[in-house]
């Protein structure tokens, strides 16, 4: 009895034009199997076969994408470009990387007139994106294409990446070798072949066969033994930061398997499993948070353009990508009756039941993104949820067991005081007066990611809108596989395993070969899971204590600088309630490059502002030594400003510069004053407003420093003294502050900043790293990039309270009371980033370290006296518990 065989395999169309090869091995299984009368059938694989043929090699990576809308688009594309509507990067990091080989592997096999040479190529590199070159294949290459030398260019250093290895770490094990012979070989053969395999075969005359009692193998063996776990770099580091927000144990470790070394195999489940949970928003958020951080302001949008001209508003992705994403999904929903939200399809009743002018709303606020100033959410209010999905969805059509309230808990906090976007606000357009002229506006240069994947854009402030100048620099980072970029130089802490009895975690170093010079860090015991070495306490002089002086200690408002561990104070009595020793104390202040011995040499002392925040740093060195005997070409990039204006790229230029002298760090500024001295808010003469401003300085007021302010949360001159006059308001009755020892008022955001001295003790003793890594100038630097509106300038110093004071103020003479508004506004989100722990403060080694922020800007007040200087008891100590 004959039995009509079937079709024995099943076949993905995905395979089909992602894999040339099963192409041809399976499609005579189909012509033999599947019958010419199924007219459908082959129409569609008619089609599916030219696609294939449509010659883009990028296809060959469809099988690498994880979100099944990415593989389709990509089965069906014809080139790169149309994958950026369904394939988001930063979820598809590995699928993108093939893409760009495969890419670049088509380019160098057209570098020939040669069909030979083209095909042959092409079987060398066809699959350069996730597979290694087989070395025959590679030899053909290279016979056939002899006379093409730019596709032998390319194809070498293309197969370098794929196929073969850097043999120098095996170098120091041909010295273990038993004879010269073979010592001698090991070296020759290492320095010449660069494939595995072929050194194996060349070494066995020598050296013998490989055998596990043989010193020059085994220490090949080693040498290839997995990295240690300190040196193993995440798949994700920020995103990794974000599994100590998950709810349940289950989600806790499918993140953490995710996003360190486990995403292909994970991802799907994670994303099912975890993504999907209504329990867990807060992971959802900080994942959001790490792609696409919440920034003031929303322009430019043309079909969600209701939410555009709201400079005092906070969005997530005001983008023109998202702007045609909400676009697409309400014209789907017009096609097909469904809309899809949170992976459910919905089906809608119709438009006279249920306008499309709702669901528009509800697309954009989904796609742009409106966020929460506290908490930076952007979960739609539950309120407006349960109103809009019970009027509008056909529920008799929905999924099974669906529900208003269940669909609205995947998009809506669960708490009922938790912060969310009220859908309302954002139907109508905004109502905020059009910005007549540039100089009223308010800008973000870096809004968009204008600079390249591996880059950070930093806000030009000294360029601002209608200038002739560029308004942003794009300073080259490290990616950490997410859209978030750190800077060179930065150390970013990565978690090592989930806490559960111990917190540890590792620090590396951003270099130009990436994350490197990894060390671990002290693991720090879990008491109920608090970080008990995380207290913080701050203390403040309140009560009738505050009546005498207003200073800490009741030390005198005196102003007779000293200084002690790196520090300026106003006087010793303010010095020692800091806890200086009087052996510490220091009352003339010296110019740090006086003595001739401090560098040896052939190097030249340059002082430069060194503010250390370990009471354990033996030295806080004020100075640095500067080579001038090598060429100044071969310098590293290190701005300087001379006393004429000018900029040199590094401080030997200045040097070997006849007549220049120095004036200050980084680039000449244009819009602060040379002229004269001034006072800074930390009790400094400066020898301008510019040196100030160079040093995250705001200028209290212009001559020297001359009186302590006693500390208040009043907003109103401070100091009694003639000579100081103080500056006055951009604006009368501004928000605003007066600094802590300050005397005069300003405009602007304000935040007091209470940090872990442990935390930077521990990063600091416990590894190698050097001291200045973790200082005060690096922190400002950090938090400076997390203010995007250009207009706005971040300053701040270390308080005689030993609290870090931020100010974000206006860089603008006149400026309108929106561009006042928005500097306050970026001081809060600021604090809120620190309050709530944000990823982007967490992975940072340096801003780790700060455990609360209070915003103390308000209003003058007219009636302000003496006996009001305090608001708090009599001491104020505020413990902070911040689990890591």
């Amino acid at each position: 009895m004959n039995i009509v065989p079937t079709l024995q395999h099943e076949m993905s169309l995905m395979d089909i034009v992602s894999a040339e090869t099963f192409m041809e091995e399976k499609i005579p299984n189909i012509y033999k199997f599947c019958a010419p009368t199924s007219v459908e059938f082959w129409i569609c694989m008619n089609h599916t076969i030219q696609v294939s043929d449509s010659g883009w090699w990028g296809r060959g990576c469809c099988t690498l994408a994880q979100a099944p809308s990415c593989r389709q688009a990509c089965s069906s594309s014809t080139n790169a470009t149309a994958l950026t509507d369904f394939c988001r990067r930063s979820d598809e990091i590995d699928f993108f990387n093939c893409v760009q080989k495969q890419q670049d592997a088509q380019w160098c096999c057209t570098q020939t007139q040669s069909l030979k040479c083209h095909e042959a190529c092409q079987k060398v590199l066809w699959r350069a994106g996730h597979s290694k070159i087989e070395s025959g294949a590679r030899e053909k290459a290279v016979e056939e294409c002899d006379q093409s030398p730019a596709l032998l260019k390319c194809l070498k250093e293309m197969g370098g990446t794929t196929a073969h290895i850097d043999t120098s770490k095996y170098l120091p094990c041909c010295q273990e070798a038993e004879n010269k012979k073979c010592r001698s070989t090991c070296e020759s053969v290492l320095k010449r072949i660069d494939d595995l395999s072929n050194i194996e075969e060349a070494l066995v005359p020598d050296c013998g066969p490989p055998a596990i009692d043989s010193v020059i193998w085994l220490c090949f063996l080693k040498k290839d033994q997995p990295i240690e776990n300190k040196d193993l770099i995440p798949y994700d580091i920020a995103k990794l930061h974000c599994c100590e927000k998950a709810k349940t144990i289950n989600c806790r470790k499918l993140c953490f398997q995710t996003f360190n070394t486990g995403w292909q195999n994970n991802w799907q489940k994670f994303h099912s499993e975890c993504l999907s949970d209504p329990q867990e928003v807060d992971l959802l958020e900080c994942i959001d948070e790490v792609n696409s951080p919440c920034s003031l302001g929303c322009n430019g949008l043309t079909y969600c353009s209701q939410l555009n001209n709201r400079p005092t508003s906070l969005f997530r992705s005001c983008t023109t990508q998202a702007d045609l994403g909400a676009h697409l999904a309400v014209a789907e929903q017009k096609g097909s009756g469904f809309v899809y939200v949170s992976d459910l399809a919905l089906p809608l009743k119709n438009s006279s039941q249920c306008p499309t002018d709702i669901w528009r709303s509800v697309a954009c606020a989904l796609h742009v993104k409106p966020c929460t100033a506290k908490g930076h959410s952007s979960l739609l209010c539950a309120e407006d949820c349960i109103r809009l999905v019970s009027s509008c969805v056909e529920w008799s059509r929905a999924p099974q067991m669906l529900t208003a309230p269940a669909l609205c808990a995947r998009l809506a906090p669960h708490e009922s005081n938790a912060p969310c976007v009220p859908l309302r606000q954002y139907m109508t357009p905004s109502t905020e007066p059009a910005l007549l002229s540039a100089t009223d506006a308010v800008t973000s240069p870096c809004r968009g990611s204008p600079c390249g994947d591996n880059q950070v854009c930093i806000v030009n402030r000294d360029c601002l809108q209608g200038d002739n100048c560029k308004r942003y620099h794009c300073v080259d980072g490290c990616r950490t596989n997410s859209p978030y970029v750190v800077p060179l130089g930065s150390w970013v802490r990565i978690p090592m395993s989930l806490p559960s009895q111990k917190s540890c975690y590792k620090i590396c170093n951003c270099t130009k070969k990436g994350m490197s010079h990894c060390q671990p860090l002290p693991c720090v015991e879990l008491e109920d899971c608090v970080l008990h070495d995380k207290m913080v306490c701050a203390r403040r002089a309140c009560g009738r204590a505050a009546l005498l002086t207003g200073l800490p200690c009741n030390c005198p408002p005196h102003h007779l600088p000293v200084h002690a561990r790196s520090m300026h104070y106003p006087n010793s009595c303010l010095a020692q309630c800091a806890g200086a020793t009087d052996a510490e104390i220091q009352f003339r202040t010296q110019d740090p490059c006086s003595s001739s011995e401090k560098c040896s040499m052939w190097r030249i002392c340059l002082p430069v502002a060194n503010v250390c925040l370990s009471k354990l740093q033996a030295s806080c060195p004020q100075y640095m030594c500067l080579n001038t005997y090598d060429n100044c070409e071969t310098q590293p990039p290190l701005p300087i400003c001379d006393t004429g204006g000018r900029t040199h790229a590094n401080p030997c230029y200045l040097i070997k510069s006849p007549g220049r002298r120095m004036a200050y760090w980084g680039p000449c500024m244009k819009r602060c004053s040379n002229n004269s001295t001034v006072c800074g808010l930390n009790g400094v003469t400066y020898n301008s407003e510019c040196a100030a401003w160079s040093e995250f300085i705001t200028v209290d007021y212009y001559g020297p420093c001359l009186a302590v302010g006693p500390i208040s949360k009043l907003i109103e001159p401070k100091c009694t003294i003639d000579r100081i006059v103080c500056p006055p308001l951009k604006k009368a009755n501004c928000l605003g502050f007066t600094a802590p020892g300050g005397c005069c008022p300003k405009c602007g955001g304000a935040l007091r900043i209470l940090y872990s001295q442990k935390q930077i003790d521990r990063a600091l003793y416990g590894t190698n790293i050097s001291a200045s890594v973790i200082n005060l100038q690096n922190i400002l630097k950090a938090l400076d990039r997390h203010v995007k509106i250009a207009e706005c300038a971040l300053r701040g110093y270390l308080t005689i309270e030993m609290e870090i004071f931020i100010s974000i103020e206006t860089v603008l003479q006149n400026a309108t009371d929106l561009q006042l508004s928005v500097c306050v506004l970026e001081a809060e989100k600021l604090a809120d980033m620190i309050n709530r722990q944000s990823v982007l403060i967490t992975s940072d080694l340096g801003l780790s370290a700060l455990s609360y922020a209070l915003t103390v800007h308000t209003y003058p007040t007219s009636a302000a006296s003496s006996i009001n200087l305090s608001l708090f008891p009599l001491l104020l100590l505020v413990f902070i518990f911040v689990t890591r």
